[in-house]
């Protein structure tokens, strides 16, 4: 079993509220999921199990269908094609989030152009005590990822040809090829839509609106019944698939999309007020609920919004702007060897079940019934007579 490639990441365990507890990994995930990592896919590369490649998603059964998309759907899927073809753009980024008692900024600029050239920065701000920089850069041969928090700097990297030689194999399974595609962050704001697209149902049409002086296409969707089966919440639970989900879970999306450009310009994802359903008190060992009503705790909603300015669609960007090399005395870790280790057993299984599927179908068949005669002289086959 192979196992996914990460890079390094510092922890801090944060103390949250009693009963939330449970679910703000979740929460969190939203966050790195659902706004900026999901826009540029995710930071780190990573590649699934390939035995694991035909399978459903954890959580969900094989035979669940995908629902037909709704004309507010198609419409977002229209704009990703219309974004996935930009051969270069460039934007400013910031975010706000408000999850549980934290308030958290995030500023960035992101830049794409040709033959996989990136630049991704952000800068977190808002944690108590704690600051933090990111930065994904790529000239087309090397990819970087920088991280500095308080005072440490992590610096990791791959060579960008033996991987995407690797990427392109036939015998590599989709899936994975996407998914390491997505993480290798060569995407640009389409890669939000998808994520959206995966998460969230718009059923509603979509309608006409401003956006400051921009005129924009305003869409709403809340989590799709499959997705949400996934979240788990106070004392490890998993949500129902249908009803409210607790507040600090952000359970509506609205989506601002450019009427001449298709760009999102915006996104918020808001969870819903607290009602008198949910129960934060504990269980006594009797079963019934300590205290009294009035000292159920009140959860505060989870409000992300993501907003993106300064857009530039197709500039000129030189290769200046995609330029990086770590300071000499940095540690670095290259992961060129694993990454590549990895998509050869990925693309070896992935061959190997393709093998044994055409096995399958390529065995002795039949093309018409056999006629076996009936052995001569055996009266008891006969027709008896009248």
């Amino acid at each position: 079993m192979t196992e996914p490639i990460r890079t390094r990441r510092p922890s801090r365990r944060r103390e949250t509220a009693p009963r939330a507890s449970a679910s703000y990994s979740t929460a969190s995930a939203l966050l790195a999921l659902a706004m900026v990592s999901v826009w540029l896919g995710t930071t780190s590369a990573q590649i699934p199990t390939p035995a694991a490649a035909p399978t459903a998603p954890p959580g969900l059964a094989t035979s669940v269908k995908e629902e037909p998309p709704t004309p507010a759907e198609s419409f977002i899927d229209e704009a990703e094609r219309r974004l996935a073809v930009l051969r270069s753009c460039s934007a400013d980024l910031q975010e706000q989030v408000d999850l549980l008692s934290e308030h958290i900024s995030l500023k960035g600029r992101y830049l794409k152009a040709p033959e996989n050239r990136l630049y991704f920065q952000l800068t977190v701000a808002g944690l108590p005590d704690a600051s933090g920089s990111s930065l994904q850069i790529s000239d087309g041969e090397t990819r970087w990822d920088y991280q500095a928090i308080l005072d440490q700097q992590m610096y990791s990297k791959y060579s960008i040809k033996p991987v995407m030689e690797r990427l392109n194999s036939p015998d590599l399974d989709l899936r994975i090829k996407e998914q390491f595609r997505d993480g290798m962050g060569f995407a640009g704001p389409e890669t939000l839509l998808q994520g959206l697209r995966k998460a969230f149902r718009f059923e509603q049409d979509k309608i006409e609106g401003k956006l400051g002086d921009r005129s924009v296409w305003i869409l709403r969707g809340t989590w799709k019944r499959d997705a949400r089966q996934n979240i788990t919440g106070p004392e490890q639970r998993r949500m129902a698939a249908n009803g409210l989900l607790p507040p600090y879970i952000p359970m509506d999306a609205t989506l601002y999309l450019g009427k001449d450009d298709a760009w999102p310009y915006k996104l918020e994802l808001v969870g819903r007020p607290q009602t008198s359903l949910i129960d934060t008190r504990k269980v006594g060992p009797d079963g019934q609920r300590i205290g009294s009503r009035s000292s159920i705790e009140k959860i505060p909603q989870t409000r992300i919004v993501l907003e993106f300015t300064n857009v530039k669609l197709n500039p000129t960007l030189g290769p200046a702007s995609f330029a990086f090399q770590a300071p000499s005395n940095a540690s670095v870790e290259d992961l060129t060897e694993t990454i590549v280790k990895q998509l050869d057993v990925a693309i070896a299984r992935s061959a190997e079940l393709k093998k044994a599927d055409a096995d399958r179908k390529d065995g002795p068949v039949l093309e018409k019934s056999l006629e076996i005669p009936l052995p001569s002289g055996d009266a008891a086959a006969a027709p008896p007579k009248q």
